[in-house]
């Protein structure tokens, strides 16, 4: 769908003394608006939430494993303060059983303690050739680990964010079955290389093209793996001759869209913050002159579209006419993708990475505030 341009918006004149970068024109037309942003679950109706019961009991685990690994300290903090990821496990993961909690809530801290060292601000955001070999890596742990002689005993000198990683696919592993551990492997391959790909976006002259930005994130970002990771949280593998049926790789790619969608509306606020504009919001205003209510409203409509071609693909799933068992896993799978896009909006709801719980209203409404704000 190509978006409309919004002529409301006219850019003020620059002057020729003091010419502004592509990068600083759009912080200087968005600094300091405030946007009020719908109840974005209210978007995806027929997909209700549920969560584990088991969060608190997990995050005292969780408390006892975080002084284990070799993480700054500082970032620790930071990460158990706002992000919660125990919750997040759990409104992906709801009907898993407690001792697969803590396996699943360690990955997810993972993931984002590998992210945040490329993303602005993070050790690695200007150093290309740093985050290579860091990229280099954690791909030869993943190789190690879920490859077909796996290893899972890390080699010295690691930087903690891959030395923790191999004892995470190592009890991952030994719940998969071979088909989904190797998907597993590919799909790590894909978000670590997808990582790397991002950090040369952002230090990039010129911002990209949201919609074809929009595909390759679509491709490669982390909730892939999660997905299959269902498969080691409900304890089945679906068959390979299912999960490349076209229906069922079309939704496990719409589920991803829409995650990567509703992400870059509820994560606007803290990603302008520290000047990361490879958001989607940032890039359709860049790319066809919206206002800033035009770009969200962009980005919402996509949600919209996305989600009722996902709803419609049910239709063409290949369900058994006598395999009661298969159908039942496949049903596992589906509403395990359809979760990851529900799971990370409720999340988001519920803890202060993105924005306060001040900002959210009784409705779910957030008023996201694009102000240089000292948190």
């Amino acid at each position: 769908m190509a978006p409309e341009v919004d002529t409301r918006y006219i850019p003020a004149p620059i002057s020729a003394h003091e010419p502004l970068d592509e990068r600083e024109q759009l912080i200087k037309r968005v600094l300091n608006q405030k946007i009020l942003v719908p109840d974005i679950l209210s978007l995806m109706p027929a997909w209700t939430s549920e969560v584990q019961p088991d969060v608190d009991e997990i995050n005292e685990e969780i408390d006892q494993w975080l002084p284990t690994i070799n993480i700054d300290e500082k970032k620790k903090a930071k990460h158990r303060a706002r992000g919660n990821y125990t919750f997040l496990t759990a409104v992906y993961y709801p009907h898993c059983k407690k001792d697969k909690m803590l396996v699943l809530s360690q990955f997810l801290y993972w993931i984002f303690f590998f992210d945040d060292e490329i993303d602005n601000g993070g050790d690695l955001t200007n150093d290309s050739e740093g985050t290579r070999q860091f990229c280099g890596e954690a791909n030869r742990c993943i190789d190690d680990c879920l490859g077909p002689s796996p290893d899972c005993t890390p080699p010295a000198g690691l930087p903690g964010t891959v030395e923790m990683l191999y004892p995470i696919l190592r009890d991952l592993r030994a719940g998969l079955g071979p088909g989904a551990t190797e998907r597993l492997r590919r799909e790590l391959h894909d978000y670590v290389d997808g990582v790397n790909r991002q950090q040369r976006v952002r230090t990039s002259d010129r911002l990209p093209n949201p919609l074809y930005h929009f595909q390759i994130r679509s491709d490669d970002v982390g909730v892939i793996p999660s997905i299959t990771q269902n498969e080691y949280a409900m304890e089945f593998e679906l068959p390979q001759h299912i999960r490349s049926h076209e229906a069922v790789e079309f939704i496990v790619q719409e589920c991803t869209k829409l995650t990567v969608l509703l992400n870059d509306v509820l994560s606007l606020q803290k990603e302008f913050r520290v000047s990361q504009l490879e958001n989607l919001v940032m890039l359709f205003m860049n790319e066809y002159n919206l206002s800033l209510k035009g770009a969200v409203n962009q980005v919402l409509d996509l949600i919209r579209e996305h989600y009722a071609i996902c709803v419609a693909a049910e239709e063409r799933l290949p369900w058994s006419k006598t395999d009661e068992k298969l159908n039942a896993d496949i049903r596992q799978y589906i509403r395990g993708a359809q979760r990851l896009a529900t799971g990370t909006a409720y999340w988001s709801y519920a803890c202060e990475r993105y924005f306060k719980n001040s900002q959210v209203n009784e409705k779910r409404e957030v008023l996201l505030d694009l102000s240089y704000v000292r948190e």
